[in-house]
């Protein structure tokens, strides 16, 4: 059986065009349930005219909540996660599924996408060397390839968002019984499916992922103008919130992982130090320990090049 969570929050613009695409899939699913987070347009009202269930919360949840909510409500065997303003490539389901079928070692399953924007067209990006999936992945994978995502990994970034994300039903329990709303539901779900090697990534694009004005969760800067960039650079919201949410991580997996924490216990017990003295060091503008920190692997997986430069640069700013 084959679910689809989906949610939604004054979807009425790009709601049918997602619904239709999933609802056209080569390989149907067996259910889609969508869960309003109190949708004031015509956001139900459109989608009643679907096969869907449609749950109206009694007040606000926020996304991370709604899709646990959306998740639970699910009864497949497989759940894909959706967003009101994305397109389904009509073969997203039946190439995922196949590889899930196919590799019962794979609990989660990402893939790729293509942007588009408002009016449906194209977004080209270029692809930085060593980097995949739109730049969103710090690893260079071959376009087609099926690559197996390492659980460390996951305590430097979130490289796949939940409208790629394919996962089976183990998983989806798992993470509604180990919820945890202080990082992206995601990277949670990644994370969690990692922690037997059963996380993976297929560089395919199978998805449309829509960039617009009003998007609530996701890609937020790729519109965004130099100067807002640069001004948020020099903030230290922006320069410690990396090593903010790798403490996050590593504090997630003590709770929830213990077992598969206590099996690297020195190695996390080292990057939690290295994390609370990056944070304390930005926070003072120590310039010549934050210099010092680059001897350290933590760093260069925790912020790219120009990111550590940046780091110095907002010490002596």
């Amino acid at each position: 059986m084959i679910s689809v969570a989906m949610t939604t929050f004054n979807g009425e613009k790009y709601i049918e065009k997602q619904i239709e695409s999933i609802l056209n899939q080569s390989m149907s699913v067996d259910e889609i349930i969508v869960c309003d987070d109190g949708s004031s347009d015509k956001t139900i009202e459109l989608l009643e005219k679907y096969d869907v269930k449609i749950i109206q919360n009694p007040e606000n949840l926020g996304y991370k909540l709604n899709f646990k909510k959306a998740m639970n409500l699910c009864n497949g065997d497989f759940i894909f996660l959706c967003d009101q303003d994305d397109v389904w490539k009509k073969d997203k389901v039946k190439e995922m599924i196949s590889i899930m079928e196919s590799n019962e070692n794979i609990h989660v399953l990402s893939s790729s996408f293509e942007y588009i924007d408002e009016n449906n067209n194209l977004i080209s990006t270029v692809q930085k060397k060593g980097y995949s999936n739109n730049n969103l992945y710090n690893k260079e994978v071959k376009s087609g390839d099926l690559v197996q995502v390492n659980s460390n990994e996951f305590i430097y970034g979130n490289y796949f968002q939940g409208c790629a994300l394919v996962m089976d039903r183990s998983t989806k329990d798992y993470f509604i019984n180990h919820f945890d709303d202080r990082i992206p539901h995601d990277w949670i779900i990644s994370l969690y499916g990692s922690l037997d090697g059963g996380m993976y990534f297929l560089n395919k694009p199978l998805f449309e992922y829509r960039i617009h004005n009003k998007n609530s969760i996701g890609v937020s800067t790729l519109n965004q103008g130099t100067a807002t960039h640069v001004n948020r650079a020099y903030q230290f919201e922006e320069r410690y919130q990396k090593a903010r949410d790798a403490l996050y991580v590593l504090d997630i997996l003590k709770l929830n992982c213990k077992e598969f924490y206590s099996q690297n216990i020195k190695e996390y017990n080292d990057i939690e130090l290295f994390m609370h003295n990056h944070i304390v060091y930005l926070k003072k503008k120590s310039f010549f320990k934050l210099l010092f920190q680059n001897r350290y692997s933590y760093y260069k997986k925790l912020k790219t090049y120009r990111g550590r430069i940046m780091d110095l640069l907002y010490c002596l700013k």
